[in-house]
């Protein structure tokens, strides 16, 4: 039996609650930064819960969304939101314009105490699959949107959320201090997560957890799960364009640039010191078979075990894409689009997770301490901060094997997995509060500053 099928009392009284609100979730995935629906579900349900919930402006203020999708894509996924709410749902208006994802906060009683949680609430641009051995298909909660899909669990993760707010709801006489959860949007393409980790909410947090279903395709809690680094470009090459029979030899063919490019990309010598990728996404030019290209765009990514790495990456993949338009005298215009950065957890916070998952009664081969995940996630930005203002941030993984695999049309996770986690966060979050005064702050810098190489 697996350790999320081992369901404790707490569990099993949410378990239900949080397999609707994943199948609701489910059923309707909304992609990064037209995460609207999605967004007004969750404020009106902590609202609920007793929760002091920030949206839409208000709660980004001064800040705002740097890699939104086309105004066109916002406005239908916003005008999608209102039909399935309605016109006079009180959350959606201030979102409009990609301003999505919210903060909900609650105070137990008075006392210091910070603990901080944060779920991930963005879909995928993929279509999910129509077999009748799809269990989403079969139970009636696939996806109602074509080509749009929750492929990498963020459904399970809001759930998961949920579950705690209803299990801190429900008994926050038993604790002292104050909770926040972060309902993040955007991370699939690296854009929430830098901008919570400068929302004011962040800023006094003493212990920040985030976490990813599956990624581990067993059984296991890891409890120090940290990711490589990543960066996105957008790529224009601009040529000249001429008859492709008559004068061929008076264009500048930037289609052809790009494919040079793109194959030079692949051919990037990897790096000795850790993992590195690199991928091309959508490519595109718009000419006739009779017309030399003068414009071709594509898409690509790089990444690396470190920053330093992913920086490497990105300095030849500039040398090779340069290189493929000087050879076809284009002009190469390469624009960052979007960073995702490595960043260790808190040593300290990482070795306790482990000591509470045993006492909460996993067993030893069911606990494995790290784990670098070779993909990326830009909750790190969010970790960073907190680690940085002398707090604690790790981030972990409830392992399972998954449907299809992430960002598949199979992708599936068992609603066991959702109640589990609810429930041991709720007991890491009560023992820390048991305990917090045998844990000094000032210890908590020394730890961090020690693996960091500063004292």
């Amino acid at each position: 039996m697996a350790y999320y099928d081992r369901l404790n009392s707490d569990a099993q009284g949410i378990l239900d609650y949080v397999s609707e609100f994943r199948h609701d979730f489910h059923r309707h995935p909304e992609l990064s930064w037209c995460e609207f629906r999605t967004t007004a579900v969750l404020c009106r349900e902590l609202v609920r819960l007793g929760f002091k919930v920030s949206w839409g402006k208000t709660l980004w203020g001064n800040l705002k969304p740097h890699n939104l999708p086309p105004a066109a894509q916002l406005e239908e996924a916003y005008l999608q939101a209102e039909q399935t709410l309605g016109g006079s749902d009180p959350y959606l208006a201030d979102m409009k314009g990609g301003y999505t994802g919210l903060v909900a906060q609650m105070s137990c009683s008075e006392g210091e105490l910070h603990q901080a949680f944060r779920f991930d609430i963005d879909a995928l641009p993929v279509a999910e699959s129509g077999s009748s051995s799809h269990r989403p298909r079969e139970a009636g909660f696939a996806s109602c949107y074509d080509g749009k899909m929750h492929a990498c669990g963020h459904d399970g993760h809001m759930a998961t959320g949920l579950g705690l707010a209803r299990l801190i709801s429900e008994r926050r006489d038993e604790f002292k201090g104050r909770f926040t959860l972060f309902f993040q949007p955007a991370e699939e393409v690296a854009g929430g997560g830098i901008h919570f980790a400068k929302l004011p909410q962040l800023k006094s947090v003493q212990r920040f957890y985030s976490v990813h279903l599956g990624i581990v395709d067993r059984p296991v809690l890891v409890c120090d799960a940290t990711w490589i680094s990543g960066a996105v470009f957008d790529v224009l090459m601009k040529g000249r364009s001429a008859h492709a029979g008559n004068n061929p030899q008076f264009g500048q063919n930037a289609l052809l640039a790009a494919c040079q490019a793109v194959t030079g990309l692949y051919g990037i010598a990897r790096h000795s010191d850790g993992v590195s990728r690199v991928n091309v996404g959508d490519m595109h030019s718009d000419n006739a078979n009779n017309v030399i290209s003068s414009e071709a765009r594509f898409l690509f990514e790089v990444r690396g075990a470190s920053n330093e790495i992913r920086k490497y990456m990105g300095q030849r993949a500039k040398e090779v894409i340069e290189g493929a338009a000087t050879m076809q005298e284009v002009e190469a215009i390469i624009s960052p689009s979007t960073l995702f950065e490595n960043h260790p957890n808190h040593p300290q916070l990482s070795h306790w997770i482990k000591e509470q998952a045993i006492g909460f009664g996993l067993h030893p081969d069911e606990v494995q301490d790290s784990y670098q995940v070779p993909a990326s996630e830009d909750a790190t930005f969010m970790t960073r901060a907190v680690n940085e203002q002398h707090g604690q941030g790790c981030h972990l993984l409830f392992g399972c094997p998954v449907k299809g695999g992430h960002h598949n049309r199979e992708f599936d996770i068992p609603d066991n997995l959702l109640a589990w986690g609810s429930s041991f966060y709720f007991h890491l979050a009560k023992s820390y509060a048991v305990g917090s005064s045998k844990k000094p702050q000032a210890a908590v810098k020394t730890v961090l500053d020690e693996q960091r190489g500063l004292n």
